[in-house]
């Protein structure tokens, strides 16, 4: 497990394989207790249901079958979160969640950043080629093991853990709001 912002570092993030694999992101209690303030979800209520390690928690699980970890760590990390990549949809998943409850708007890539340098990622390998079968099949059943064994509060694809599906409501809402927030800026100031 590193801390997320050291993968700014390109030399840093060469020593990722280029293999396929799955990752996860873990955060302090800090942290949490933001997410869930905004996600109107009480920790004492999901606790129990959250994955904890070194006094972190598992927020987002996600694979890397049809690139490599390190690829999908650095779209993660390092996207450009440029307007058209936020109006297209191609921003990252984990990206347009965080902004969207950090700062309501998935077009503030420096709080995104800062959020995002506070995280923690752990990856694991499979040996199957990039875009195979195998691959594809395997980091498959990895995944929905993942979901089905814990809460995954930044997951909306694929997320039916209990307690999920008034988070998932919760951040799709999110999501819609800072993704049109420009939309809505522009049509106040043609007012």
């Amino acid at each position: 497990m590193i801390k997320a912002s050291i993968l700014h570092n390109i030399s840093e993030l060469k020593k990722i394989s280029s293999k396929p694999g799955y990752y996860k992101w873990w955060v302090s209690k800090v942290e949490l207790d933001i997410l869930l303030k905004v996600l109107d979800i009480s920790f004492s209520k999901i606790e129990s249901s959250l994955e904890s390690k070194n006094d972190l928690y598992c927020v987002y699980v996600g694979i890397a079958a049809k690139e490599s970890v390190r690829s999908r760590l650095n779209w993660h990390i390092n996207d450009t979160h440029t307007a058209s990549r936020v109006k297209n949809g191609t921003l990252s998943t984990l990206r347009q969640s965080i902004s969207s409850i950090i700062s309501h708007n998935q077009y503030d890539k420096i709080s995104t950043d800062l959020f995002i340098d506070k995280m923690f990622v752990e990856y694991f390998y499979i040996d199957s080629p990039i875009k195979s079968d195998n691959a594809k099949t395997e980091l498959h059943a990895i995944e929905t093991k993942l979901m089905a064994e814990y809460l995954r509060i930044l997951n909306i694809q694929n997320n039916h853990y209990p307690h999920s599906y008034s988070i998932k409501s919760k951040l799709k809402e999110l999501r819609k709001e800072s993704k049109d927030i420009k939309l809505l800026q522009e049509e106040e100031n043609y007012e």
